[in-house]
C-alpha cells in the first residue's frame, strides 16, 4: 500500500516507521523539515516538506496514487482539513485523522473519515486495566471502537468453555494462549487457570470485563 502520513512528531514518526518496516510504501509530510529526524536512520520511505493541507505538497507526496492517508499532526484543525482534502479532492479510499480534543470528532462525523482520539483510547484502556484484574490491552482496532485485549483466567474458569466469555455484539473470544502456544477458540475448548484468552471487546464494555470474568453478564 502507498500511505501518506501528515505529521512527523512522535505519533507520526512511529506510525510511519512501523508501516515502512511492514513493507508499505510510506511518504511523510511535515512543514518542519527538521522533524524528519524523528524517523531515524533506518526509515526507507520518502519525506516531503510542506503543509498537509497544501494540494501541491500532497501531490508531491503522491496522494493521487495513495491507498490510505493519515493526518496526525498536533493540530486538530489541520488534521481535519487535511483529511477532508485527501478524501473529497483526491478520493483517497481510506482516511484517518488524529484528534486531540474529542469535540473535533463531531466535525468528521458522517464523512466516512475515521477519527482517532489517543487521549480517549488511553483513558479507556487505563480505566479498564485498573478496574478489571488480569486484563491487558493489546491494540485498538479501527478508530478505537473495539479493543483487542488479553484476559488471564483464574481458578473459577477451570473446566469451563472459554466461549462462555462471549457476549453477542460486545465481546468475542479470538484465541487462547496456553503454555506459549496459541490456538483458535473452539466451542469445546475448556479453560485452565493461567490461560491467556485474546478477546475483541467493544470500547464501552471494556471496563466491565472483570465482572464478566467472574461469571456475571455485562
Amino acid at each position: 500500500m502507498l500511505i501518506v502520513v501528515v505529521g512527523c512528531g512522535r505519533v507520526g514518526a512511529r506510525l510511519a516507521t512501523r508501516l515502512a518496516d511492514e513493507g508499505h510504501d510510506v511518504v511523510v509530510v511535515d512543514q518542519d523539515a527538521a522533524a524528519f529526524a524523528n524517523l531515524g536512520a533506518t526509515f526507507n520511505g520518502l519525506t516531503v516538506a510542506g503543509t498537509g493541507i497544501d494540494q501541491d505538497v500532497l501531490k508531491k507526496a503522491g496522494i493521487e496514487r495513495a491507498d490510505a492517508f493519515a493526518a496526525v499532526t498536533s493540530n486538530d484543525s489541520v488534521n481535519c482539513m487535511a483529511a477532508q482534502v485527501a478524501q473529497e479532492i483526491f478520493g483517497v479510499p481510506r482516511v484517518v485523522a488524529r484528534v486531540n480534543e474529542p469535540r473535533y470528532e463531531s466535525v468528521l462525523e458522517g464523512t466516512g473519515i475515521l477519527a482517532v482520539c489517543p487521549a480517549e483510547l488511553g483513558v479507556a484502556a487505563l480505566k479498564g486495566m485498573l478496574l478489571a484484574e488480569g486484563v491487558q490491552v493489546r491494540q485498538a482496532l479501527g478508530a478505537g471502537e473495539v479493543l483487542l485485549a488479553d484476559l488471564v483466567l483464574d481458578e473459577q474458569w477451570k473446566g469451563r468453555p472459554v466461549t462462555e466469555l462471549e457476549i453477542p455484539g460486545k465481546l468475542k473470544v479470538c484465541a487462547v494462549i496456553r503454555e506459549g502456544r496459541a490456538r483458535v477458540a473452539e466451542p469445546d475448548l475448556l479453560g485452565q487457570p493461567g490461560d491467556v484468552v485474546v478477546v475483541s471487546v467493544r470500547l464501552d464494555a471494556f471496563e466491565f470485563l472483570d465482572l464478566k470474568r467472574g461469571g456475571d453478564r455485562l
